[in-house]
């Protein structure tokens, strides 16, 4: 074998290698739109309804309220300018969310002054500034975010780490655990792991397990959350039923 044709097949192994890795590593659902969020617990049940405008970002989100929420309806308008975009609700009440160009989000200005730190792409610390009526009129949190293999390992707050367990073999969705309850408040995710959550927990005791049914693509068309009550009554289950565009 000549120097070229040596070359050249030293060029196709490394293309094929990186294909490899490329298709091992891609999220098939990192994009998915949903179209639809029915949150139950309790015998009360919010539908939530999601919107898109033409670049595929959420243009607003409406809830109704069913069972012992009924009535306790609201409602979610985005305004998007540069890389940022307002939030405004059903009493006209806006907040601004300050995003970079690849969408992360590093500051929420509500209420509370809420700040998102970043490692590449992965969350490792929020503070949040809540306004108190004594000097220095503010109260300062930090959380603090490890990760390993590409998941949230644990999250530490004061005293308190929650570590988080996951089914390696699937890829995390918009619609798990980790990412709805941001999307559902400011129309992405947070946090973003490579594999399924399965269970969070403090020291030796789980707080939270998390339950799946998935759709003939894939998808979570089902997330049941139990939250752990310690013996005292039931445990406390939330479910997320899913629809998709």
């Amino acid at each position: 074998m000549n120097t070229r044709n040596i070359v050249v097949f030293a060029l196709l192994i490394l293309l094929a290698l990186y294909s490899c890795k490329k298709k091992k590593n891609d999220n098939p659902f990192g994009s998915v739109r949903i179209s639809k969020v029915d949150v139950s617990r309790r015998g009360a049940i919010t539908h939530h309804n999601i919107y898109y405008d033409a670049n595929n970002n959420i243009d607003s989100i409406m809830s109704i309220g069913d069972g012992t929420s009924a009535g306790h309806n609201t409602y979610k308008k985005f305004r998007y300018f540069g890389t940022s975009f307002d939030i405004t609700d059903e009493n006209n009440f806006t907040f601004t969310v300050y995003a970079y160009s690849n969408g992360l989000i590093f500051k929420v200005l509500v209420s509370d002054t809420i700040g998102m730190l970043y490692t590449g792409t992965q969350l490792t610390a929020i503070d949040v500034y809540t306004r108190t009526t004594t000097h220095p009129y503010y109260k300062y949190t930090r959380t603090n975010y490890n990760w390993k293999n590409g998941d949230l390992d644990a999250t530490t707050s004061g005293s308190t780490t929650i570590g988080y367990k996951y089914d390696a073999g699937k890829n995390g969705q918009p619609t798990d655990p980790l990412r709805i309850i941001d999307i559902l408040k400011y129309g992405r995710p947070i946090i973003r792991t490579t594999h399924l959550p399965t269970e969070a927990y403090i020291g030796a005791t789980w707080l939270e397990k998390y339950y799946y049914q998935f759709d003939g693509s894939g998808r979570i068309t089902t997330l049941t959350k139990v939250g752990n009550n310690n013996g005292i009554g039931t445990d406390d289950t939330t479910v997320y039923s899913y629809s998709y565009y």
